[in-house]
């Protein structure tokens, strides 16, 4: 492994108190350097002025006085000084005098020139002007010795500087030395740092150290134990973990995921899924408690009836179902014997509980293929269940799998109507058969397909319902339905299930949909009394909100599956729709007509008038008029249309 390259601290602090001190060597430096250079040249003007002072009086006078020789024996007094490089003097008139030092030439480019105004003796009167050349010699000379004295100090400062980072870095070395060790430390091993002895900060950093290194290593001790423990815990947990995930919580058994796992393991495997029918009555009248005590003891008889052959692994899918894997095929027609003497023992078992001798029976699907063999024996579970046989094997000839794929279709082609309003009512009318006038229409569900197919709901009401999609088909058919008759003088029908009426949003809905339409007077409600009315509370209330709205309501479908008077007797309604298997044969079968005609007298005494639906003949509307049906519908008068504008037949 490469080893990270360390960077010293003590490196780093000599650099940055060099650059720091540099810095501000400099900035001293440049700051007095500026100033001295100033002074000294301010120094060697005033030296030039003062001359130029004290001289001008006594050329003044001498001046005044005419007396030129005198004037140029001070001009030569004045050039003998090193420093005046010329002299010039000149009244108004003339240059009185103007002599340059044969040193001018040398020193001119170091030079400068201080002018003086002549005055008339005792008089502020300008008479002249004197002019000295003086050099910068002087001045060069002193700032010379000053950088070189600056230069001394320099250094001097360097060398100090020198022995202090030297200082420092011997005060930080013993830093680096426990860094090093410290890069090398284990919990395992501990490590001597040799500073502690020193009464200063290391030695109280190094200290500190191997008193960590003490309790790290006491920690680390601690730790390793703990973590053994835990180790084991965590093997005992997953082992816990991994027999609650493949079995069953209540019997113990190998459940779902346990039998898809031994399914992929073995290479040539039968199936049977076990049911146990009606179950959910023993648990309602008995309880979940004796339910579940009646679970355990079958799991355990099955085991029993099975223990012979080792090849049969048994399995508690969930709740009622159980299914049994055979790791190596038998023989089919052993393999049928084996499901059908399952079904003989477990309905000679009894169950005891109290008083009460409880009995089983079963319910059994197979599958002789490897491939998607739970699928197959659960399909084959169902139809056994839907033919009411106790043993199906599964077979290609069911077609189940076709069925459950057309679904699937139908499903597809129910939400790509719906997203693109292909969802239509068609309006079917109702006559009166005292005066052959319509007085109402039924609007009935439409689903138009992409080859502009009008599809009959029969084909896919069902499988909505499955879907989840029904209650969104209500909402539709409320809403263009009470659109489409607001602003007509005709009262409407639609269907509602119970299963409607039970949903509180569909509800909801309705109620607002009718008074956004102002539509509480013109709409009729028909129930699917089909369906069994067995939440008589329930659709009481809804029908008793809707007819306080001004709504009326109808039974639909009177006279099959659970039909009976108590409905008419418990539910405050206004119309009973004769279901249609009794009304297609009307007109030959006897009992039909007897039944009829007690349907229409009982409705006649509580005020409820009677419609015929799926009147095909003039022979049935005869006789439903006969039988003094109040109202008829069917495709004899009328058949459903996509707009009003039928005339009577």
């Amino acid at each position: 492994m490469k080893r990270r390259k360390i960077n010293s601290l003590s490196t780093k602090i000599v650099f940055l108190i060099a650059l720091v001190s540099l810095f501000i060597t400099f900035i001293v430096f440049s700051v007095f350097e500026k100033i001295n250079r100033e002074a000294f040249h301010q120094i060697e003007i005033e030296k030039a002025d003062i001359i130029a002072k004290t001289i001008e009086p006594l050329i003044a006078l001498n001046i005044y006085l005419d007396m030129q020789e005198n004037v140029n024996q001070i001009v030569l007094q004045l050039i003998e000084n090193p420093n005046i490089l010329s002299v010039k003097i000149q009244t108004p008139d003339k240059v009185v005098n103007e002599t340059i030092s044969k040193r001018y030439k040398e020193n001119v480019d170091g030079s400068f020139v201080v002018e003086n105004i002549i005055f008339r003796p005792n008089s502020k009167q300008e008479i002249g002007t004197l002019s000295l050349v003086y050099s910068n010699k002087r001045y060069k000379e002193l700032i010379s010795k000053h950088t070189n004295l600056t230069l001394i100090l320099l250094s001097g400062l360097g060398i100090i500087f020198i022995f202090f980072s030297l200082y420092i870095k011997k005060l930080l070395s013993p830093l680096r030395a426990i860094s090093k060790l410290l890069k090398e430390y284990s919990p395992e091993q501990n490590i001597e740092i040799p500073f502690a002895s020193q009464n200063n900060e290391i030695g109280l950093i190094s200290s500190t150290l191997n008193d960590m290194q003490q309790k790290i290593s006491e920690y680390a001790k601690r730790q390793k134990d703990i973590n053994h423990y835990l180790e084991e815990k965590v093997t005992e947990k997953t082992s816990q973990l991994r027999h609650q995930l493949y079995s069953n919580s209540l019997t113990n058994l190998p459940n779902r995921l346990s039998l898809l796992k031994d399914i992929a393991f073995f290479n040539d495997t039968a199936l049977l899924i076990i049911n146990i029918d009606d179950f959910k009555e023993i648990n309602d009248f008995f309880g979940h408690f004796v339910g579940d005590t009646i679970l355990m003891k079958f799991s355990s008889r099955l085991m029993v009836m099975l223990e012979q052959d080792k090849n049969i692994v048994v399995h508690h899918l969930f709740g009622d179902e159980f299914a049994l894997l055979f790791t190596q095929k038998p023989p089919l027609q052993d393999f049928i014997k084996i499901a059908q003497k399952l079904i003989s023992d477990i309905e000679k078992i009894i169950f005891f509980h109290e008083n009460n001798e409880i009995g089983i029976r079963v319910t059994i699907g197979g599958a002789y293929q490897v491939d998607g063999g739970l699928e197959k024996a659960d399909i084959a579970l169902k139809s056994a269940k839907k033919h009411q046989k106790s043993f199906l094997l599964y077979d290609e000839k069911l077609h189940i799998e076709e069925q459950y794929k057309e679904n699937m279709e139908w499903v597809k082609k129910l939400k790509k109507a719906i997203d693109q309003d292909k969802i239509v009512p068609f309006f079917q009318p109702i006559f009166d058969n005292s005066t052959d006038k319509i007085v109402s229409y039924e609007c009935l569900i439409r689903l138009i397909d992409s080859n502009n197919n009008i599809i009959s709901p029969s084909l896919f009401l069902n499988i909505a319902k499955k879907s989840r999609l029904y209650s969104t088909l209500t909402k539709i058919m409320i809403e263009k339905s009470c659109s489409y008759f607001e602003h007509l003088d005709y009262d409407f029908s639609v269907n509602l299930s119970v299963e409607d009426i039970l949903d509180k949003d569909i509800v909801d809905y309705i109620k607002n949909k009718i008074k956004t339409h102002n539509v509480e007077n013109k709409i009729i409600f028909e129930i699917l009394e089909s369906e069994g009315i067995e939440n008589y509370e329930e659709v009481s209330i809804f029908i008793q909100e809707m007819k306080e709205l001004g709504c009326r309501i109808a039974i639909d479908d009177f006279g099959s599956g659970y039909s009976n008077f108590e409905h008419l007797l418990k539910l405050n309604i206004d119309y009973i729709k004769i279901d249609g298997t009794l009304i297609k044969n009307l007109d030959k079968d006897k009992n039909a007509q007897i039944i009829v005609e007690i349907i229409v007298d009982f409705a006649k005494r509580l005020n409820i008038l009677t419609v015929a639906e799926f009147v095909h003949s003039r022979e049935i509307f005869e006789k439903v008029k006969e039988l003094h049906v109040d109202r008829t519908q069917g495709f004899f008068l009328a058949e459903p249309q996509q707009n009003i504008d039928f005339e009577v037949k």
